[in-house]
């Protein structure tokens, strides 16, 4: 089943103005494809994902959002996706131990998700079903893990965990959010198979939130990139990577340091690029592009007139807003 969000708004309240945290935020993820929500800190990711979760702080509010799953309609506002976690949604957290009770043992967690999963199952039946699952996310000796708790095992093994939860959960959308930051390299693509391994297995929707480009450009079929809380650019993912349509999507490519890149020595004779500036105050109203003060091709237009999106593409799959597109 298709996954569409439609204008998401969301305010986070505070001493003084309001926050106004994401702006009229929409996307669609086909089933079984990955869609890689980019952005650098603060851009408002991780409030898309718990906004679509029902999992937003206490002082946050949902102004408007709609989210459509296989057609039938979720309004966001009134928390209407909160019965689907666990069931219709599952999450992977950037820390697993977010997402893991420590004085509960692995086979504990798992066997709670069977418990509204597969409600009609024996106890052995699903004890065996976890077991499965584990060995599934390739959990090495999954018998002995059911009974060991989230701190006996490394940060990978209990991010595999998370998946095996989600695997049993069978999402319609399954949302991860920052999932390999704390781990090396190697563990990192191994996470990031098991995955695609899931989205595979159960053809759902995958929204796939970081702040590495690479891993965008290497498992997501479709990239969203936001800044201060507003798309910026949607569209295939190799497509924004070889032609980006927005100056912010190619700052942020060219800010990517590939793990073959040369190195110098001494190591202070190595300069990486950085965008300039910073964010813009959320809590004020925003005039013209958000990203013309940081922007090098902004012109005076830019500071402002609020730029539509303009289609890259024959099909329109990839759009940005920008006013300087077609410019020399």
């Amino acid at each position: 089943m298709s996954v569409a969000v439609s204008n998401l708004s969301v305010d986070y309240r505070g001493h003084g103005p309001d926050l106004h945290a994401v702006r009229d935020v929409s996307f669609v993820i086909p089933p079984g494809k990955m869609l890689g929500l980019v952005g650098e800190s603060g851009s408002g990711k991780s409030t898309v994902a718990f906004a679509l979760m029902g999992l937003l702080q206490a002082n946050a509010r949902i102004i408007s959002g709609d989210m459509q799953i296989g057609g039938r309609s979720y309004d966001l506002t009134k928390n209407a996706t909160a019965p689907l976690r666990g069931h219709g949604l599952a999450m992977i957290f950037q820390d697993p131990l977010l997402s893991l009770n420590p004085v509960f043992t692995i086979g504990a967690h798992l066997i709670e998700i069977l418990r509204v999963a597969a409600p009609g199952e024996s106890a052995g039946r699903r004890r065996a079903m976890a077991e499965e699952a584990l060995a599934k996310v390739k959990l090495t000796d999954p018998r002995r893990r059911l009974d060991q708790y989230p701190h006996e095992l490394s940060g990978g093994m209990r991010q595999r965990v998370v998946i095996a939860m989600a695997l049993l959960a069978k999402p319609v959308l399954l949302i991860a959010d920052e999932p390999t930051t704390a781990l090396d390299v190697t563990v990192e693509a191994s996470v990031m198979r098991e995955i695609c391994a899931l989205r595979d297995e159960l053809n759902c929707s995958v929204l796939l939130i970081t702040h590495s480009l690479g891993l965008v450009t290497k498992y997501c079929d479709d990239m969203a990139v936001l800044y201060a809380g507003e798309m910026l650019e949607q569209g295939p993912a190799r497509a924004i990577q070889r032609r980006p349509g927005h100056p912010y999507s190619r700052l942020l490519l060219d800010c990517e340091v590939a793990i073959d890149q040369p190195r110098r020595e001494p190591a202070m004779a190595n300069s990486f690029k950085v965008i300039g500036g910073e964010l813009p105050d959320l809590r004020r109203p925003v005039s013209g592009c958000v990203f013309a003060a940081r922007c090098d091709r902004a012109v005076a237009d830019c500071a402002v007139t609020v730029p539509s999106a303009v289609r890259l593409d024959e099909e329109g799959r990839h759009k940005a807003r920008c006013l300087r597109i077609g410019a020399s």
